[in-house]
C-alpha cells in the first residue's frame, strides 16, 4: 500500500513539474517579447482624425496593421513549405527556423507598431495564441519528418508515391484557402477522408506509401478536431470582413471589389473593399491604373511585404522593418515595408519596375 502511496506521489509530483516546464516554456517568449520589443518606444504623432470621415468603423488602431504581420507569416510559412516539399520533401524545410523567424518578426513588428500609436488587445492576444500553436505544431512536425519522415522519403528516391503527391496538392489548396479565409474553417476532415478514398497505394515504395497515409492522417485528424474548437471560440467574436479608404480617381472607385460608400468635401471618396488578401489584390489595379490613394482605415502608415532579390534596394518612400530569406527560392528575401499610406501606390509602381513582387498590404 505504502509503495502504491510513493509511486502516487513521485507521478503528481513529475506531472506538475511538466506542467510547470511547458507554463514557463509557453510564457517565455510573450515576456520576451512584452518587455523588450519596443517597451520604452514613444509612439509617433498620427494625424488628428478627419473631421468629414465620422463614419463609424472607419478608423481602426494604427499599430494594429503592423501586428497582423505574425498571423500572416504562418500563411507564407506554409507557402514556403509546399514549395520546399515541391523540390524534395517535407523534411528538408527547416521548421526551427519557422519557429524562430515567426517570434523575431513578432518581436520587430511590436516595436514598430508601439511607435505607430495604439494597437489593439484583441490584435496581440490573437498573436499569442497562434503563436504558442505554431510553435508546437511546427516542433512536432519537425522532429518527425527530420527522423522518420526523413528515412521513408531518402527510401523512396526520387519518385514521389501518390501520397506525396497528395499531400502536395493539399499545401497548395491549403495556402490558397488562407489567402482570405481562416485556417479553422477548411475541410480536413474531408481531406483525410479523400486520402484513404481517392489515393491509390504506391508500387515503387510500400514504406513510404504506408508512413505517409498514417502520418498524414494525424496530421489532418488533428487540425479537424483542433479547428472546432478554435472556431468556437472565434465565432463569439467574428472579425470584420471590410474595410474602409479614401481614394481619388474615378477609376478607382470603380475597381472590382470596390463599393463607393459616399464623396467627400476635397473631391475624394470613401470606399469599402474586402480585407486581407482581396484587398492585396485590390491595390494591385489601383497601383495599375491612374488612382490615388488618400488614406487607409484613417491611419497614414501601413505595412506590406514585397519579395525581391537579397541585397536589393527598397523602393524611395519605404523603410525597411525586416527582410527573411525564403527557404523554397534561394537568393530571394520576403521584405517587410513600412509605408505611408498616400505614398502606397507609387512605392508598389516603384517595386515592379525594379523586378520585386508585391506580396500583401497588412490592412489594419
Amino acid at each position: 500500500m505504502g509503495g502504491r502511496t510513493g509511486r502516487g506521489r513521485r507521478a503528481l509530483a513529475i506531472l506538475a513539474v511538466t506542467l510547470a516546464v511547458l507554463l514557463v516554456a509557453a510564457a517565455a517568449p510573450i515576456v520576451l517579447v512584452e518587455t523588450g520589443c519596443g517597451a520604452g518606444l514613444t509612439p509617433r504623432a498620427t494625424p488628428a482624425p478627419r473631421a468629414d470621415i465620422p463614419d463609424a468603423g472607419y478608423r481602426r488602431a494604427p499599430g494594429d496593421s503592423f501586428l497582423t504581420y505574425p498571423e500572416w507569416y504562418i500563411v507564407h510559412a506554409y507557402a514556403d513549405l509546399a514549395g520546399v516539399t515541391r523540390q524534395g520533401s517535407e523534411s528538408a524545410f527547416g521548421y526551427g527556423t519557422a519557429i524562430w523567424t515567426f517570434w523575431s518578426s513578432l518581436c520587430r513588428a511590436t516595436e514598430v507598431a508601439r511607435q505607430a500609436g495604439p494597437v489593439t488587445l484583441d490584435q496581440r492576444v490573437t498573436n499569442y495564441v497562434i503563436g504558442l500553436s505554431f510553435t508546437l505544431e511546427m516542433a512536432v512536425q519537425g522532429a518527425y519528418e527530420r527522423s522518420i519522415g526523413a528515412l521513408t522519403a531518402w527510401a523512396r528516391g526520387a519518385t514521389k508515391t501518390p501520397e506525396d503527391a497528395f499531400n502536395q496538392r493539399f499545401l497548395d489548396d491549403y495556402v490558397a484557402f488562407l489567402g482570405q479565409t481562416p485556417w479553422y474553417r477548411y475541410p480536413f476532415a474531408g481531406e483525410l477522408g479523400r486520402l484513404w478514398r481517392e489515393t491509390p497505394w504506391a508500387t515503387t515504395s510500400w514504406t513510404r506509401s504506408l508512413e505517409r497515409r498514417l502520418s498524414l492522417s494525424l496530421q489532418y485528424g488533428a487540425k479537424s478536431l483542433y479547428a472546432v474548437g478554435i472556431g468556437a471560440l472565434a465565432d463569439a467574436a467574428p472579425a470584420e470582413l471590410t474595410i474602409m479608404s479614401v481614394v481619388r480617381g474615378a477609376a478607382a472607385t470603380a475597381t472590382p471589389g470596390v463599393t463607393l460608400v459616399r464623396s467627400l468635401p476635397d473631391g475624394s471618396a470613401l470606399v469599402r473593399t474586402p480585407r486581407y488578401e482581396a484587398f492585396t489584390v485590390i491595390l494591385r489595379a489601383w497601383a495599375a491604373g491612374d488612382g490615388e490613394l488618400v488614406g487607409v482605415a484613417g491611419t497614414d502608415r501601413i505595412l506590406i511585404t514585397a519579395l525581391a532579390r537579397d541585397g536589393a534596394a527598397d523602393p524611395p518612400g519605404a523603410r525597411r522593418v525586416f527582410a527573411i530569406p525564403l527557404q523554397s527560392r534561394p537568393g530571394w528575401e520576403r521584405v517587410g515595408l513600412d509605408v505611408k499610406a498616400a505614398t502606397l501606390l507609387p512605392v508598389l509602381r516603384a517595386l515592379g519596375a525594379s523586378g520585386a513582387e508585391f506580396e500583401h498590404a497588412y490592412d489594419p
